[in-house]
């Protein structure tokens, strides 16, 4: 009998020592795992940063949402705060784990979800270590579900056991600086100054009409494409936010339109809304080159994409819990002033564009009006110029000159005869031979000369237009197909 005892006693120590062996590696790797995460993706830190329960629109996806989705152009037209928790090819079960994470912090009223990884095209940037990159935004219970959820059986264990494909940071590391590799487990200060937003300036402002192609054979998604959409779904509604999925324009083809297509019909069959912007390229004036490339959209295709957005949840879901926010406001006014010199600059020489943007975003417009009987001014002119400021009828009293400068809508001065002006460090004269900043001439000869700046002058961007054009245009083309100038 105590032969037997001893046996399991001595059993009893072994499978102590064991479980406690077993407790220490695991305390042990816990502890080291977020030291080796050298080079993580800090956006997840960044928007848990975010005042709580502050948030209005969240947007997931790919980076085909990250660069289709301003945050600061949706606020220019909404007042609402929104942010972009995208990550390169977001796969659709990251997007709910991405999801999951989001709303511990917020509770957006609309979410907005891009499709491209329910997309065969998507195969070309499906690197195993993309699903990090989305996993890496989210913690603790989120995080151990979301590597559970990586298909891939390899790389499901290495991402649940992260430290196993981080273990040769060391290398890189100074194993004599502590403070520096502490560092690496730290939650990241501060936020993102573009919220989420991959702004991609314009290169090549040229009219290339996007390829459309009809549904030739139905298909249907796969049922783990099914599974996590339903998850999505179903979370939204459990939670009260209305789901609304898009699909930004990019050059598509006949396959992949098929699989969108199906895309479509799952949101239907689930009455999940919906946008289609490969469709409606067209009818919204978006064009491969002017508005983006193959894959990507640049900043003027992200305003065209956001304001279209702005206008269908303001009409349908207007948000009844907005409530404002001294750090949002200071973010967004940041972001804004960076986007209006993308937005804004010597490379868009469209007026009707630039007149909008000017009401709207942190700039300065400058006018010199110069009557003379024939100006084409209609009501829509008459319009845009009021909004960017300047209060005069353009349609009634044409005959008279006029000179103004305006900041962000607002009048800052105005008269029939020209004038200077000193204006945040810099002095502006309106002449009637053109318009000058510091002395300098920014703008050349026209029966209405614009002139669009930074408020610190950074970037300035002169429009001369003649009336003997077609409105603001000359007759026949616009500014983009014509010589600037007129």
């Amino acid at each position: 009998m105590e032969n037997r005892n001893n046996t399991i006693r001595s059993f009893l120590s072994i499978l102590l020592k064991s479980a406690l062996a077993l407790a220490l590696f695991a305390g042990v790797w816990y502890v080291l795992t977020p030291l080796f995460r050298l080079d993580r993706n800090i956006d997840g830190d960044q928007y848990r940063n975010l005042p709580e329960n502050t948030l209005d629109v969240l947007c997931l996806g790919s980076s085909h949402i990250q660069y289709s989705f301003s945050p600061a152009v949706f606020y220019a037209e909404t007042g609402l705060y929104s942010y972009v928790l995208g990550s390169p090819c977001q796969p659709v079960q990251s997007s709910y784990a991405v999801l999951d994470e989001a709303l511990k912090t917020q509770h957006p009223s609309v979410v907005i979800m891009d499709v491209f990884t329910l997309l065969p095209q998507s195969e070309v940037c499906y690197a195993d270590g993309l699903f990090y990159k989305a996993l890496d935004m989210t913690t603790g219970k989120t995080r151990a579900e979301a590597a559970e959820a990586v298909p891939n059986e390899e790389m499901r264990t290495a991402y649940r056991y992260d430290l196993i494909m981080n273990h040769d940071n060391w290398k890189r590391m100074d194993l004599k600086e502590l403070g520096k590799i502490l560092e690496n487990a730290r939650k990241a200060d501060g936020f993102n100054e573009n919220l989420g937003f991959v702004p991609m300036e314009v290169t090549d402002p040229v009219y290339m009409p996007l390829i459309t192609y009809d549904t030739s054979e139905t298909v249907e998604l796969s049922s783990d494409d099914i599974l996590w959409l339903d998850r999505i779904v179903n979370r939204c509604r459990d939670e009260g936010i209305v789901l609304i999925l898009m699909k930004s324009p990019f050059i598509i083809d006949q396959e992949n339109t098929n699989i969108l297509h199906a895309v479509w019909q799952y949101a239907e069959s689930r009455n999940v809304e919906y946008v289609d912007f490969i469709a409606e390229a067209s009818s919204l004036n978006w064009f491969i080159g002017m508005d983006g490339d193959t894959w990507h959209n640049n900043v003027w295709g992200a305003e065209i994409i956001t304001k279209e957005l702005a206008r269908r949840i303001q009409t349908e879901h207007p948000a009844a819990s907005h409530r404002e926010n001294a750090v949002w406001e200071s973010l967004l006014q940041k972001a804004r002033s960076k986007l209006a010199g993308s937005l804004m600059n010597d490379m868009n020489v469209d007026p009707y564009r630039l007149l909008d943007e000017a009401a709207k975003y942190p700039s300065i417009a400058m006018l010199a009006y110069h009557g003379r009987g024939n100006t084409t001014i209609g009501p829509g002119e008459n319009d845009l110029l009021n909004r960017a400021g300047f209060a005069k009828d353009f349609i009634h009293d044409f005959s008279t000159d006029y000179y103004a400068v305006a900041v962000q809508g607002e009048l800052i001065q105005a008269g029939s005869a020209p004038f200077t002006i000193e204006y945040n460090g810099a002095q502006i004269r309106l002449a009637s031979d053109g318009i000058y900043i510091n002395g300098e001439s920014v703008c050349g000869p026209g029966e209405m000369q614009l002139v669009f700046a930074a408020p610190d002058y950074s970037w300035t961007n002169s429009i001369p237009i003649n009336y003997a054009s077609r409105w603001f245009w000359k007759n026949g083309c616009d500014g983009f197909d014509c010589t600037v100038g007129w």
